[in-house]
């Protein structure tokens, strides 16, 4: 397709995947931007037609419940439709909680209003049948379901998709006060002429009347023809026209109230609230008229948003495919090679590179085969790139084993000639603790021969890192009690330590060296992490798989992910380097998990009772003399 002398550089430019890829991507994120408008404009008109239906029943009924509540009180007369007002607001709050939850994303006011209404509207409602409250009080509680809707009305603004959704809402939202103010206003007037004016100030009617009125003269006003048409409707009526007669009259009676001369009313209660109703009820139409417009205008907005989608989801498509249909051509060789390459690589890589390694540590000859002929291309000077990487891969893993074996010989050297002095020095001390009678120089001696049993076990440490293994032998088992005994006492807080029961078992000598060293480590980290006026138990057991001897501190403990890292360690002792103990302090543990791996001794770290740190370590009953029987009835013993 190409002349061979062409590189990748070459053969890539002129291929036009990635503009084609660029050119998808950014048509499919404009379309996928286009359906995710149009998703959000659809599960906006979802929520608000789940909540609209419920939200305009409760809000009707509690206007019912307000007026014949205000009605019951100022009068004191029996008022019948009470009772069926009072269970359509609580099957009206049953439901919007209901659909609320229906919703894509349900508001967090609309549960806690109920769990509120729940707890108080009882207390409410008996203080309302013993006209123990005022009608201030019983107004102004009634009105919290409105609050709760103008917060709801808000709330949808915030979320609109689209700035037109929002001044539709802003318009629902003062159709909605004008409704609600002209119930309040009704309210206010029928407490007004049952108190005979008491109620409420003249004021607080006059200032409902007045803005309902002004609000829906001005709406009619803003919408024009023909959103106009219920609201003007509503005006021209003759229920509109007598609640504005009786307003009037009642708003002019009770301003000459200290008058000789009273005016009459023009209706009676009964006629007055039944005009109101009937101009109520219509005011909620149109209410509902003007959502279902808003919501016919948001479904239209998301039809045309889809669509615009599609069709520029289908153009950018087929223009993308075409130049990727002519990249794929273009790219088709090269891609193959790069297959090739990368299947070369990842054998080395997973393969032989490894196998090269650990022949590297273990000292052997190592040689990695030449990976596949690439030419000499740029595909070529990656494959020969990546062959000198691997070779120099395999020459520093052969320095670094060669480093490795140094350091270990260092310190098993050094460690065999400590181990010879402290031997010699022991056995000094032995001679001249045996030929001693003064108390004072024993306790020196004594003190002495515990530093040289210490220093013993540092050079034991050090052969152990090294690999190879302490030269204290054992040929005869060996009580469990002095080989605790003899743990502690290769430890410098040894008097700190309390040995509890232990049960009556012997550990065969070949393990019994490796054993203490592993207790003493134990102790030693105890101790050395612990307060110096806390003591360290050290105890033992009999368990399913041999002998359980617990060491637990009362220090501060460790965190979590120190647990964590520290039980991994002993689980499976990582090999001895340079960076195995310079991420963590505690030698100590590497010491006890190599000993413990050699013996299949399990060695695990948890939290004491105090809050420090307790170790378990289980010795198997393979290293137990006579195991069957030991594990079957060993009783405790003291220390």
């Amino acid at each position: 397709m190409f002349p061979a002398r062409l590189g990748v550089r070459t053969r890539i430019l002129a291929i036009a995947l990635i503009p084609s890829l660029t050119l998808l991507g950014l048509g499919m994120f404009t379309a996928g931007d286009l359906v995710r408008d149009s998703a959000q404009v659809r599960r906006w008109i979802d929520d608000l037609e789940q909540i609209r239906p419920a939200a305009s029943e409760l809000g009707a009924a509690a206007q019912v419940e307000r007026v014949l509540s205000l009605r019951k009180l100022t009068t004191g007369e029996i008022v019948p439709e009470l009772v069926s007002a009072r269970a359509r607001v609580d099957r009206g709050f049953e439901a919007l909680v209901r659909a609320d939850a229906r919703r894509h994303e349900p508001s967090p006011y609309i549960p806690a209003a109920h769990a509120k209404f729940q707890e108080t509207i009882t207390k409410v409602r008996a203080g309302i049948d013993g006209r123990v409250l005022g009608p201030v009080e019983v107004y102004q509680y009634f009105n919290g379901p409105f609050t709760l809707f103008h917060t709801g009305f808000r709330r949808a603004q915030q979320v609109a998709p689209d700035p037109l959704f929002a001044t539709r809402i802003s318009e629902a939202v003062r159709l909605l006060a004008a409704t609600e103010a002209m119930s309040r206003g009704n309210a206010i007037g029928v407490a007004l002429w049952g108190s005979d004016g008491r109620a409420f100030p003249l004021e607080d009617f006059t200032t409902q009347v007045g803005f309902y009125k002004a609000e829906i003269t001005n709406l009619i006003a803003e919408f024009g023809e023909p959103r106009n048409r219920l609201l003007a409707e509503i005006v021209a009526s003759g229920a509109w026209q007598q609640i504005s007669t009786m307003e009037a009259a009642l708003a002019e009676r009770l301003a000459s109230h200290e008058r000789t001369r009273t005016p009459e009313l023009p209706l009676s209660l009964q006629q007055w609230q039944d005009a109101a109703a009937e101009v109520n009820t219509k005011l909620f139409a149109a209410y509902s008229e003007h959502l279902d417009r808003a919501r016919g205008s948001a479904i239209e907005a998301a039809q045309r948003t889809e669509r615009s989608a599609w069709v520029a989801g289908a153009v950018v498509l087929v223009g993308s495919v075409v130049a990727m249909l002519i990249a794929v051509v273009l790219a088709d060789r090269i891609i193959r090679r790069l297959r090739r390459l990368r299947d070369a690589t990842l054998e080395v890589a997973d393969t032989e590179l490894p196998k090269a390694v650990r022949r590297a540590k273990a000292g052997e000859r190592t040689e990695l085969a030449p990976i596949l002929d690439f030419g000499t291309d740029e595909i070529g000077e990656v494959a020969t790139a990546f062959e000198q990487a691997a070779t120099v891969a395999v020459g520093a893993a052969v320095e670094e084993a060669r480093t490795r074996e140094g350091v270990r010989s260092v310190f098993v050297n050094i460690a065999h000639r400590s181990q010879v002095v402290v031997h010699r020095q022991l056995e000094i001390l032995d001679e001249a603790e045996s030929k001693q009678q003064d108390p004072a120089l024993l306790e020196v001696y004594f003190q002495l021969d515990h530093l040289a049993t210490r220093a013993r076990r540092n050079a034991e440490n050090l052969l152990i890192l090294g690999g190879s293994r302490p030269g204290r032998r054992w040929s005869t088992p060996v009580p469990l009690l002095d080989v605790l005994r003899s743990a502690v006492g290769e430890t410098k807080e040894y008097v700190r330590v309390r040995v509890g029961g232990v049960p009556e078992a012997r550990l065969y000598g070949a393990a019994v060296a490796d054993l203490i060293h592993l207790i003493a480590e134990l102790v030693d980290n105890a101790t050395a992490f612990s307060p110096p006026a806390t003591m360290v138990d050290v105890s033992a057991g009999v368990v399913g798989k041999g002998l359980a001897v617990e060491v637990a501190d009362q220090g501060i403990g460790l965190t979590e992910a120190e647990f964590e890292r520290y039980n991994s360690l002993l689980a499976a002792p990582p090999d001895f380097g340079f960076a195995a103990l310079s991420r963590d302090s505690r030698m100590g543990l590497f010491v006890v998990a190599q000993l413990a791996s050699t013996h299949a001794v399990s060695v695990r770290l948890a939290e004491s009772p105090y809050g420090g740190v307790r170790a378990v370590v289980v010795i198997p009953g393979t290293l137990v003399d006579g195991h069957e029987a030991a594990l079957a009835g060993g009783r405790k013993v003291s220390r």
